[in-house]
């Protein structure tokens, strides 16, 4: 009850915050030394670093670049990366330090869903429906990706919304 409790706050909080806030960029991804070592790298882990980083463009053209059908997505370590499940095992005292970390991490997310779509939406006024129908599409996979039970709840709602607003989108421009 209490962790059910406890995920419908954060999703709340995070749905009712928007895009627009900004989150610390030092609590994005855990440190190196805390993630685990993966054979391959992270798939969002180029886009997100150049969000952190300030790179708007940079972060723009690496989500597009990315395979979202791949795995993992996230670095071992990130409090993204956990399952309901994982999360739910923890102790109340990392749950509640996961739970700071996750608001701050998808706020990051969203932030940068929010500039792929304006990308696409700027293409689209510009009359390049191609490119504008590739960003709306890498917004849909992304969305998708993160709406799978491998991650929290949270996280796929989260992915819910984006992938909506990608379809939605795809669906102004048509064919």
């Amino acid at each position: 009850m209490k962790n059910a409790t406890i995920t419908v706050i954060m999703a709340a909080t995070i749905l009712i915050a928007g895009c627009g806030k900004k989150s610390p960029s030092s609590s994005a991804m855990l440190p190196p030394a805390q993630a685990d070592a993966t054979s391959s790298s992270p798939v969002a882990q180029p886009a997100l670093t150049a969000w952190q980083q300030g790179d708007k463009a940079a972060a723009v053209s690496n989500f597009l670049a990315a395979d979202w059908s791949a795995r993992p997505l996230f670095a071992g370590g990130s409090t993204l990366s956990l399952s309901e499940a994982q999360f739910k095992a923890l102790s109340d005292a990392d749950r509640q330090a996961k739970s700071t970390e996750m608001t701050a991490q998808l706020g990051s997310l969203k932030q940068l869903a929010a500039a792929v779509a304006q990308a696409g939406l700027d293409a689209a006024a510009k009359g390049d429906a191609s490119q504008a129908r590739k960003d709306f599409r890498s917004l849909k996979q992304f969305g998708a990706a993160l709406d799978s039970l491998d991650h929290m709840l949270l996280v796929q709602l989260v992915g819910k919304g984006i992938e909506k607003r990608g379809d939605t989108e795809l669906g102004k421009i048509g064919p």
